[in-house]
This record gives structure tokens, sequence and C-alpha cells, in this order.
């Protein structure tokens, strides 16, 4: 009975010592990590400057000179503490402009945000809401100003 139960316990030991491997369980595996990272970027949206009416659309969103700048956007100051339009030094900042068609809608452009992506591209995402009817039609635009320090092209990206 003693030899039985010893060989049941060294079998046992046997089988046990025999599963366990010892081979290296952590095997290098190929990852590629794509980073999706964004990073926000500073702006001011540009307020009381209106379209001039002889411009529908712009070639390119990113504005860098005044001269460029004043052949697109004119200043419609007004009355009172906000009225006077937002100062743009064209030496050390740029403006990403967007135009929409004209409508007889009322409208909204608002910014969602200013980030440059993996790429190195900045992208500006903004909302546009139509509202209801009007009797006369405007041009919806939005002109925010960013430091020439953020350098990259240009992507914009509308969201509903």
């Amino acid at each position: 009975m003693r030899f039985f139960f010893i060989s049941i316990v060294a079998v046992t030991t046997l089988a046990l010592v025999s599963c366990q491997d010892k081979r290296n369980k952590t095997s290098p595996i190929n990852k590629t990590e794509v980073s999706s990272v964004s990073i926000d970027i500073p702006f001011v949206v540009a307020k009381n400057y209106f379209v001039n009416n002889s411009i529908k659309q712009l070639d390119n969103p990113k504005i860098e000179t005044e001269k460029k700048f004043n052949k697109i956007f004119g200043m419609a100051t007004t009355m009172g503490k906000n009225g006077k339009p937002t100062k743009i030094d064209f030496s050390k900042q740029y403006v990403i402009a967007v135009l929409k068609p004209d409508t007889d809608s009322s409208t909204t452009i608002e910014p969602e945000s200013l980030q440059k992506n993996a790429k190195g591209e900045i992208v500006f995402t903004y909302k546009y809401k139509t509202g209801e009817k009007q009797t006369y039609t405007t041009l919806p635009n939005i002109a925010i100003i960013v430091d020439k320090s953020e350098n990259g092209g240009i992507l914009i990206n509308e969201v509903k």
C-alpha cells in the first residue's frame, strides 16, 4: 500500500512538472501605433467684419497679408464698447476664413475647434446652423485669427 501511495505521488508530481511551460510566454508583437492625438490651437474670432460684395468664394482659407484681407473683408464698426473690429497684427498672425453661399435664411457659423493633427495639418472645425427665412440675403462667414507660429496646411471641417 505504501508503495502504491508513493507511486501515485511520484506520477502526479511528474505530470505536474511536465505540464509547466518554461518557454518565454511574451512573444514579440509588431505593433505600429498611429498617433491620433490632436493638439488644440488657440484662436480668436474676428468680430465686426463683413465680406465685400465682390467676393463670393475664397481660393484659400488662409489669409496671411493685410492687403489680401482688405480685398475680402471690410470693417463694420458699430457703436458701443465692443463696436470696433478685432485688431489683427499680420506680422504675428494670420486669418482662417470660411465663406458660405448667399442665403435668405438666418444662419450662424460657430467655431468648434482648431487643432493640429498628427500630419501637422491645421484643422478648423465649425458648426453651420440654418434658421428661418428672411426678407434679405446674407453671405455667412467666419474669420478666426491664429498665431503665425502655428504652421501647416489648412483643412476646413463642417459639422452639422
